[in-house]
């Protein structure tokens, strides 16, 4: 994914209309298709397959980024799609690794790189917020709103409702002072409640939402 905000410098020799197609500063990076929860409105497909992206694939794929005339100064690569935290917090200490390996090797002064993990939040434990604090990995938990309107859609395989599980990682989160935010997917049901959707969020002192 490609934004289109401040032009850059365009590479001597080279005319480049940045401000059309860069810089870049989010890539999204699926590191596995595998999902615990079996949402009924999720478009992917292979979410009971663990299919690993490779990390072997990850030097070159930032050397690709950083080397790109297009390549901006903050860029956020973001695990999405499929549950991020079915893998072991060691990929994503691997991850780091390569990461900050690649800066030093491909990179130009002031470049950063900042991972992120989109996450539906019932895994995460005290070991994960370990992992979120050491690896610097910004943290979006999905939570529809309140109990009623999550469990509608966001369940597990056997049918079971997952709220309360996603509320107890952002506990976790909380208890470990962990900053995260939220992305809500409004469906019928929580449009049809917005005073509902209001007060969860405001009542679970969720600051910062986007739906």
């Amino acid at each position: 994914m490609i934004s289109s905000h401040t032009p850059l410098t365009p590479t001597a020799g080279r005319s480049l209309e940045l401000n059309r197609f860069g810089p870049i500063g989010l890539v999204v990076v699926q590191s596995t298709s595998l999902c615990n929860l079996d949402c009924d409105y999720c478009y992917l497909p292979d979410r009971q397959r663990k299919q690993v992206f490779d990390l072997e694939l990850l030097p070159l794929l930032l050397k690709r980024i950083l080397e790109s005339p297009f390549c901006g100064p903050e860029i956020s690569l973001v695990w999405h799609a499929g549950e991020p935290l079915t893998l072991p917090c060691s990929y994503y200490d691997e991850a780091t690794a390569i990461i900050q390996l690649s800066l030093r090797e491909y990179g130009t002064s002031g470049i950063q790189i900042e991972q992120h993990v989109q996450t539906n939040g019932t895994l995460i434990n005290d070991t994960w917020c370990d992992c979120f604090r050491r690896n610097q990995i910004v943290v979006g938990v999905s939570v529809d709103g309140p109990t009623e309107i999550h469990d509608e859609h966001r369940r597990f395989r056997n049918g079971r409702g997952s709220h309360r599980f996603c509320m107890d990682g952002i506990e976790a989160l909380r208890r470990n002072a962990i900053p995260f935010h939220v992305i809500s997917v409004v469906t019928a049901s929580a449009m049809q409640q917005p005073e509902a959707m209001y007060r969860f969020f405001r009542d679970h002192e969720i600051h910062s939402v986007g739906f």
